[in-house]
């Protein structure tokens, strides 16, 4: 205990020191890793007898004043923190979130990193005991498994809302909004009847059908109908899904628009259609989510799909865990982030209007098409040889607006879109979307939206 003595005792008549070694004990990793590159493998501690570094200090101190495993790991932290990236790359979303996490580590890196190739949902146990790590990003699907990681006190991000225990920080895709995207993709294609396809028990499957019924019923829409459906583990147990789903499809009043949660979901969807003869989108229209492009091109037809953020929520996830690893954020005060959905990019799953007039179904597929490119009333009269009244009451009686207002609508989706996905100037957008100038679409913007178009980009991206 003699160099224990002299560091007390040099301490105890050095503030300064005293006053360091506690910033280099508290401070967080940041403090140490700057000291360690400076000394190499610790703060050395001047004092009366031999010298002591920091780490060794820190050893001699009595184990009932030491401080947490987490602090001694956040003590010796490394110029190179060592993270376990635990992340499903054998789907879209995963190889998205991988994308996100590898721009913000070329950036701000560099991290000494463990990627498992065989991740999933089922972080597996014993996985980072004994280690002495900085920081995992993982999915978490099982709440003891994550209680599990929480006693270990390794800094943790969970990148998929599988649960909303709050037991570890979580950065996951707004599932409610995804819902609401959808919704909002099948009422532009006027149907009247709706259904929602998900999985039993599933969190962010819940959530993505509540956003999708809420609006729907913000709509004044008739309730849409259900099914919920387990999870195929075997090729029979796949088989005997496809005959509840050829059975349940062959039952909605049609037309219908379908919403399916995953693009994987949705391919099942597809194929039931196919058994019970059904004829997509002309009787059921099927969106499903993650815009997956080999399962959304590889269906029949092309499936039309709701555009996650997945590089986002990675590059996020990322940024939160090395504010913690830096000490900058306290685990307790650390918020869920949820990233809203990009848009929809549209195939033939989805490319149909459901409107009985003819007529009107035809001008209304005219203005989808081009809206954009600047269409007019006027010119739609002209196409149609029809007189404006007549018209207006055609339109209003099939679809409950009118034209003018349906082009306005269809250029404000565009415009929302541009402002998600884009940093173009709004001058830009406004050609792009249809407008004469970009004043009228501000004041258009903020009278529908009720936002401005700068006040709804900077919620959308977060800031």
């Amino acid at each position: 205990m003699t160099q224990y003595a002299n560091v007390r005792k040099e301490l105890r008549f050095r503030p300064a020191r005293r006053l360091a070694l506690r910033r280099a004990v508290c401070s967080g990793p940041r403090e140490a890793r700057r000291a360690a590159a400076a000394e190499g493998d610790g703060l050395a501690i001047p004092c009366r007898g031999p010298s002591v570094n920091l780490s060794t200090a820190v050893s001699l101190i009595p184990s009932e004043k030491r401080k947490t495993q987490a602090m001694k790991r956040r003590l010796v932290r490394k110029a190179c923190p060592h993270v376990a990236v635990c992340v499903d790359q054998f789907r879209s979303h995963g190889r998205g979130v991988m994308r996100g996490i590898a721009r913000y580590v070329e950036t701000y890196g560099p991290w000494s990193m463990f990627i498992d190739p065989l991740a999933d949902s089922n972080y597996p146990k014993g996985r980072s005991e004994n280690w002495l790590g900085e920081g995992i990003l993982t999915y978490i699907e099982e709440r003891p498994r994550a209680e599990r990681l929480r006693r270990s006190a390794i800094p943790t991000v969970e990148l998929f809302a599988y649960r909303f225990d709050g037991l570890l920080p979580l950065v996951a895709h707004d599932d409610f909004a995804v819902g609401r995207l959808a919704a909002e993709h099948l009422l532009g294609r006027h149907f009247r009847h709706f259904a929602f396809c998900g999985y039993v028990g599933t969190l962010w499957s819940d959530h993505r059908e509540r956003g999708f019924l809420e609006t729907l019923e913000k709509a004044g829409c008739a309730p849409a109908h259900r099914l919920s459906i387990q999870r195929p583990q075997t090729l029979a147990e796949w088989e005997e899904v496809q005959r509840q789903l050829t059975s349940w499809v062959r039952g909605l009043p049609k037309p219908a628009g379908l919403m399916a949660c995953s693009d994987h979901h949705a391919q099942r969807i597809l194929d039931a259609c196919q058994r019970a003869q059904i004829s997509v989108p002309e009787e059921v229209a099927v969106i499903g989510v993650d815009n997956d492009e080999e399962i959304c091109r590889l269906s029949d037809p092309p499936l039309t799909s709701v555009i996650l953020n997945s590089e986002k929520v990675g590059y996020e996830g990322a940024r939160l865990l090395d504010r913690m690893m830096r000490g900058r954020t306290r685990q307790r005060e650390i918020p869920a982030v949820f990233v809203p959905p990009l848009g929809v990019a549209t195939r033939r799953s989805t490319e149909v209007t459901a409107i009985n007039d003819p007529l009107i179904a035809n001008a209304a597929r005219a203005i989808r098409e081009r809206a954009c490119q600047g269409i007019t009333v006027e010119e739609l009269l002209e196409a149609f040889s029809i007189s404006r009244s007549v018209f207006y009451q055609r339109f209003h009686d099939a679809l409950g607006r009118s034209p003018h207002y349906e082009i306005l609508r269809i250029q404000l989706d565009r415009v929302k879109g541009l402002l998600r996905q884009t940093s173009l100037p709004l001058k830009t957008i406004s050609e792009m979307a249809g407008f004469n100038n970009a004043n009228y679409l501000s004041v258009a913007f903020k009278r529908e939206i009720g936002v401005t178009p700068g006040e709804f980009r900077r919620h959308q991206n977060g800031s």
